[in-house]
């Protein structure tokens, strides 16, 4: 999914403090953020403005996967798709915060 880094975020990435949009796969900690995304998508998902209407579509054509995955399954599908995608975002939402991939793996395993 494509995602708009904030200035923070660019700069910590070395995009010199410039928004730029990078790749990134979702990924939810807890059940319970994942069901208040997917309710906050069926509440949104007729809004020709939401930073989600490629997502909506997506799941619609059956182009998403939702997994449920232990640690180790959750770390070998990470490091498959690694170089082809940086970036996970993580519990995605107000809250979301934006990791690389090796950030998160690292983090997910200390």
């Amino acid at each position: 999914m494509n995602l708009i880094l904030s200035e923070d975020e660019a700069r910590q990435y070395g995009s010199e403090g410039h928004m730029a949009v990078v790749k990134a796969i979702y990924v939810w900690t807890r059940i319970e953020d994942l069901e208040s995304f997917q309710q906050f998508l069926s509440a949104t998902q007729h809004d020709a403005d939401s930073p989600y209407g490629g997502l909506i579509r997506n799941m619609r054509a059956e182009r998403v996967d939702v997994l449920e995955l232990s640690e180790a399954q959750l770390h070998d599908q990470l490091n498959r798709h690694a170089n082809r995608i940086a970036f996970v975002a993580i519990d995605p939402g107000p809250e979301q915060r934006v990791r690389k991939i090796n950030e998160f793996l690292e983090e997910l395993t200390a």
